[in-house]
Order: structure tokens, then sequence, then C-alpha cells
């Protein structure tokens, strides 16, 4: 008889190696993305600021300082400050491409307002001198006023776009002291959205080379690390089946899942294993054990779970019972382990016995496990009464 393929269920072990190789590729995963990232950002940040310093030199230089004290009202458009100021950002726009230029200070009120903006005179958001600066900014202007250099650092999300934004100190050019301000912007909605595909990307690779790395992880493992990749604790090692441990294991999750109602029990044991131990040697018994753990792992199907929980004492829990589906496992049992079985000169065959567990009905484990063992030890009173039956049938 063709033994059936062996199945390759998930084992604990599978789970602890998949969940170790997903926490090591995510955390390297991470680590690499935020190195590149903070590497890229701070670079293109310091790049930026190379750029600001470059124009707020030349317009340390170049501005006329008296705008900051001349210009206080739309009327003072016309004024040769302003046009010197505004000719003075032209030049600034055209060779750093920068966004936006615009002064600022504080007016008598001790308000900040508008004194020449760089944006073409038709914008939508173009500013005349006295206009009020937004109060959003206005932290930002204090800061800046009191000497402070606010370089680039975060794109900033505002109703007129991305941007990287600076604002630098204008000193007087006899007293050195603070004026007003400087506010220099940098068009950012590319690098607003190539930062943002990243962090949207990024999740989803991670994912893929956790389940690629998942899957590389099991397959390797088992083959390399480890062949039978058994968990030692929970697996006998002789025949590869659950032990008594898992058995108990099992059987406490089972009864706190409420999983008892109709759960099938079919123990087992070896007849005259003692016998070929003691005449074929321990070799021939190890080989019936596996003969007959390999015959009960492919009368295993549809959930059931074999064990061994002794020395010749083998279990198979089968859920969803019926005493039908019982009778029709314990034969096919007996089928197989008859078409595997030894040629000896010893007899080798298997007694069986099964019960239903019903803990609705007054029959919990402990009594269906006590009623599938007297139903097994029936069988192998009856295999011993036969089997000296025969013995003195052929001494006569």
């Amino acid at each position: 008889m063709a033994a059936r393929p062996t199945r390759r269920p998930i084992r604990r072990v599978d789970v602890q190696v998949s969940i170790l190789t997903a926490v090591i590729v995510v955390a390297s995963c991470l680590c690499v993305f935020a190195f590149h990232y903070a590497l890229t950002y701070n670079n293109m940040i310091g790049a930026l600021t190379g750029r600001v310093y470059s124009i707020y030199d030349y317009l340390e230089d170049s501005l006329d300082k008296r705008s900051f004290f001349h210009l206080r009202s739309a009327e003072d458009m016309e004024s040769g400050y302003y046009q010197s100021s505004r000719q003075t950002f032209a030049n600034v726009k055209q060779a750093t491409g920068v966004r936006y230029l615009y002064t600022a200070t504080r007016n008598e009120d001790g308000d900040f307002i508008y004194l020449v903006d760089g944006l073409p005179l038709d914008a939508e958001d173009f500013r005349r001198p006295g206009d009020l600066i937004e109060p959003d900014i206005i932290p930002e202007l204090e800061r800046a006023m009191a000497g402070e250099e606010i370089l680039p650092d975060a794109i900033k999300d505002t109703e007129w776009g991305k941007i990287f934004i600076a604002y630098l100190p204008i000193h007087s050019s006899r007293s050195g002291n603070v004026v007003g301000v400087v506010g220099v912007e940098f068009e950012a909605e590319a690098q607003y959205n190539t930062y943002r595909t990243l962090r949207i990307i990024t999740p989803c690779i991670i994912l893929l080379a956790c389940l690629v790395s998942v899957i590389f992880a099991v397959f390797f493992f088992r083959r390399i690390s480890n062949p039978t990749f058994r968990d030692l604790s929970n697996t006998d090692q002789l025949t590869q089946l659950k032990n008594r441990n898992a058995f108990q294991v099992d059987l406490k999750n089972l009864t706190a899942r409420r999983k008892l109602l109709n759960l099938g029990l079919l123990l087992l044991d070896l007849n005259n294993l003692k016998e070929v131990n003691d005449t074929l040697g321990h070799d021939h018994g190890d080989l019936y054990l596996q003969t007959a753990a390999s015959a009960l792992s492919q009368t295993a199907q549809h959930g059931e779970t074999p064990y061994r929980t002794g020395g010749d004492e083998f279990v198979l829990l089968v859920p969803d019972a019926t005493p039908q589906r019982m009778e029709a496992v314990s034969a096919r049992l007996q089928a197989l382990f008859a078409a595997l079985k030894p040629d000896w000169t010893v007899d080798t065959s298997l007694s069986t016995g099964w019960a239903v567990c019903n803990p609705e009905g007054g029959l919990d484990f402990q009594c269906a496990y006590q009623q599938a063992d007297e139903r097994m030890y029936e069988q192998k009173r009856a295999y011993h009464r036969a089997a000296g039956h025969d013995r003195r049938q052929s001494g006569d």
C-alpha cells in the first residue's frame, strides 16, 4: 500500500522563526530608511542653508537700510527706497530661483508690517508697505528681530503651498542694531511629494521584504539549521510524533476553549513489544514503534492529531467524532499497520480502544480516556487468549 505524502504542518518553531525574522527585517529596514531619510533630508537642508546665507550676505551689503525707516504705507511705493529694494530683490530672485523675498519691521505701534514685497505687483498675495504681518509668522519674526537667524528646518504646509522659510535679521550699517527682518521662501512642493511618497511606499516595501524573508527563513532553516525542524520539548524523537508534554498542553488548550464536546480519542498499544526486544533486539523494537507511529500518522486526517504518550502507548485525538467515525478510524489504522508491519518471526499487531467525550452527558475526558483504555485492554486480552489458544493447538 503506497504511503501518503507527508504533510508539512506549521509548527511552533516555524512561527518563532517567522516572528524573529520579521522583527529583524523590520528593524533593519527602519534603521536603513531612517538613516537614508535623515541623511538626504539633512543634506537638502544644508544645501538650502548655504543658499540662504549667500542671499543673506548679499542683502546685508546691498539693501538700502533706510527703507526700514521710511516705508510705512502704500504711498511710499513710489519712493526711491522702495524701488531700490525691489530691484535688489529682482536681482536675487533671478540669480538664485528663490520663490519669495520680503522685508518687515515694527511700526510705531509695535506691530509687524510688510515693507518691500518681491512678488509681482499683480500677484494675488502681494503685500504693500504697511500691511500687517499674518499672526502665524510673528513668533519667528520676533526671534529674528532679537538677532536670531531662523534657518530652514522643515517643509511648511501653508495656504499658498509647500515651502521652506528663513527669517534673518538685517542690521543697520552704522550702529549694527537690528532694524528689520528679511523673509526668504523656497519652493518645496517637489521635495514634499518625494518624502511623502517615501513614507507611503516604505511600509509596503518593508511588508514585502518581511513576507519574502519569512518564507526563505522557514524554508532554509528547516533544511540547513535543523533538518527535522522539531520543537524538542514537544516532540518524541524516535517517532517524530507529538509527545506526552504536547498532549497535556493541547488537552489544556482544548479544555480552556471548551472543545471537548465530541472529541474522540483512540488509544493504541503494541502487542508483543517486549518479546520483539528480547528476541530480535531493541533496534527491531524501535522499528516496531516507528512502524506503528507511521501507520498512526497516515491514519490521521481532517484535523486528527497523533501522540506517543509513553513506551508503546499512542493516542489519536479526533475532533467532531462519532462512534461510526471512530470505528472507521480504528479500522483504517489496523489496515495501514497490516500493510506496513515488518515480516518477523514474532507476531506484531495493535490493540486499540476508543471513546467519544460528552461532558454534557456526563462523560468527561477522564471518563472517556478510561473507557477507551478499558476497550483497548479488552482487545489486548482477547489477542492474548487467541494467541494462547493457537499455541496450545500447535503443541497438540
